[in-house]
């Protein structure tokens, strides 16, 4: 078990510095939304900074938000406040979490600039405050993240070189200048002195993994002997500002050596470690993030704070893995289908993720239903600029001694921008046109529980161009899938069940042709359903489903391929059925 650091933390400023050139292209899954729209369509701009942060669902217990209490600097556009609360999709309440990838994630200490407008996300009572509620106009485009060391505003597509001329700029689309709300001093703030003698002069390994508990060891001299902060570059935003390790991730620190953990959203580029008197020194070194891996943060409540665990898979259908489910208006779309089961194969044929596609459903909403829908979005519902999105839903599965906790994959849901100019191929997309393959690829990748890096040959790059393909997987985007895949098919210690089984790939053609053989009959259904084997193919056993993943029954139908299903009620299951060589998912209605 890793030493935690319990001391209270100084601020010490050194860094591991990487002059490199940003591109700011497309985002993943954004398209670029500009400031001037930004400040129109906002309803209140501030510069604040991020205080205390609480996760809530919402009333109809559907989604998981985050409420961000934000101090307020400055007041730019509205009405004038000290504290406001700034929700944001996603966070962890109890033992289930949700992340939503891309989305605004926000850290304790942020600070920066908020374009919001009012929040229309409705929940529960014990989410209720004084602060009035706003969320970011067009996710987290809607924040410029402040990076004092270079004295940069940065979103996922503009860097502004000096905040203070920043501030300018928006003054000048406003039409007004700036209100104070505190004496918060942005030369002050950025400000960079080298009064003492801190040097690095290693970091071990040179290329490494972010979120997979990998650690970095950094020595030197004049570290101090408390501990403070160590950053590194932001993947989310190409490595323009930085993010932190959490506290519980330094395991030592000492003088002349420290050893951290990587955090899920490091990059690849230059480490920063800090202490109270915001002396810095650079060094050339560079850490290469290969790949990265999503965590879950959890607070055991015994003042050690917030620790990092790592997901897993799980077969959650009974068939060693996950089914997901067109929405009938997008399986109707012959394109947008065959280009997404094109990037779905890519994924389970080169890292064994048990993914299969099963019936189509009625079901037409992102939520924590049991149901893993791919989708277009209705109307506005994406945020502006939001190409796509995956929603990982988490659980935790147990926990060990108050020490590790094991959180698996409960649901994923994708969501598609339906008003966006798509190319699905096969043909290769060109400009303005977006790849819908490559989309797809990079937020199935997502639901792999890989998170961005930055490196252009990698799918998981955080950045794409419209016009741009990339469609197949890196070295390292097999080798960060394998490794999610490699401990979701062994037992944990204290939940030996339900482990995920690699999917086989040479098995995708015998599963298509048993689903062609395979009808239910009759359907509507009342007190018995029979399956026709119309190949004759040797049939096994056949599983029933409810809409939510709950498992009724499972039949040896080796022999007899009537079922009894009377003491079903009305509604709609899902019936998995396993031959000797393939298995199929088929629907049927109980009326």
């Amino acid at each position: 078990m890793k030493q935690r650091i319990t001391s209270k933390i100084i601020a010490i400023a050194f860094c591991i510095s990487l002059s490199s050139t940003i591109g700011f292209a497309q985002q993943g899954m954004l398209s670029k939304v500009s400031l001037e729209d930004q400040v129109s369509s906002s309803t209140l701009i501030v510069e604040g900074k991020v205080i205390s942060k609480k996760s809530y669902w919402d009333v109809n217990h559907q989604n998981i938000y985050t409420v961000n209490e934000v101090e307020v600097h400055k007041v730019f556009k509205g009405q004038s406040f000290t504290i406001i609360e700034v929700v944001t999709p996603g966070g962890t309440v109890g033992y289930q979490a949700e992340r939503v990838s891309p989305s605004l994630g926000l850290a304790t200490k942020d600070v920066g600039i908020f374009m919001l407008y009012e929040n229309d996300k409705q929940l529960t009572s014990d989410a209720v405050s004084d602060n009035s509620k706003f969320k970011p106009y067009s996710s987290i485009q809607g924040f410029y993240k402040y990076n004092k060391y270079e004295n940069l505003a940065v979103n996922p597509f503009y860097i502004k070189e000096g905040i203070s001329t920043f501030y300018t700029e928006i003054e000048n689309l406003v039409g007004f200048s700036k209100i104070n709300i505190t004496d918060f001093n942005i030369d002050v703030f950025t400000q960079n002195s080298n009064v003492l003698a801190v040097a690095i002069t290693s970091i071990s390994p040179m290329t490494s993994s972010a979120g997979t508990e990998s650690v970095l060891t950094i020595t030197g001299t004049g570290f101090g002997a408390v501990a403070g902060t160590v950053s590194f570059r932001n993947s989310d935003d190409g490595g323009s500002t930085y993010i932190d390790a959490l506290p519980t991730q330094i395991n030592t620190w000492a003088d002349t050596e420290i050893t951290v953990e990587i955090p899920s959203s490091a990059g690849t580029g230059d480490v920063r470690v800090t202490h109270d008197s915001d002396a810095s020194s650079d060094t050339s070194s560079t850490l290469t993030i290969s790949y990265a891996e999503t965590t879950f943060n959890y607070d055991w409540g015994m003042g050690v704070g917030l620790e990092a665990y790592q997901t897993r898979h799980k077969d959650i259908n009974g068939s060693g893995g996950y089914t997901w489910q067109m929405f009938t208006g997008f399986d109707a779309n012959t394109a947008a289908n065959e280009s997404f089961v094109r990037s779905f194969d890519t994924w389970r044929c080169e890292t064994g993720v048990n993914w299969t596609i099963g019936a189509t459903t009625p079901t037409d909403v992102i939520a924590s239903d049991g149901i893993n829908v791919i989708r277009f979005d209705i109307g506005t519902e994406l945020p502006p600029g939001v190409l796509g999105r995956c929603t990982t839903y988490a659980s935790a599965n147990c926990g060990i001694t108050d020490v590790i906790l094991y959180w698996y994959v409960s649901e994923l849901d994708i969501v598609f921008d339906s008003g966006a100019d798509w190319e699905y191929g096969p043909a290769a997309a060109v400009a303005p046109k977006v790849d819908f393959e490559s989309v797809s690829a990079h937020e199935l990748g997502h639901g792999h529980q890989l998170l961005h890096v930055i490196d252009t040959g990698a799918l998981m790059h955080w950045s794409i161009a419209a016009g741009d393909n990339n469609r197949a997987l890196s070295a390292n985007d097999i080798a960060a899938g394998n490794d999610v895949q490699s401990r979701s098919v062994v037992d944990i210690p204290c939940a030996p069940v339900d482990n995920m089984t690699a999917y086989n790939c040479t098995a995708s053609v015998a599963d298509q042709l048993l689903a062609k053989s395979i009808v239910l009959y009759p359907n509507p259904a009342t007190n018995k359903l029979t399956i026709q084997n119309e190949l004759f193919l040797n049939l096994e056993t056949a599983t029933i489903f409810d809409v939510s993943g709950r498992k009724l029954m499972t039949k040896d139908i080796s022999e007899s391929k009537i079922l009894d299903i009377k003491h079903l009620s009305q509604g709609i299951y899902f019936i998995n059925i396993f031959s000797d060589t393939a298995s199929t998912t088929k629907r049927f209605i109980v009326e």
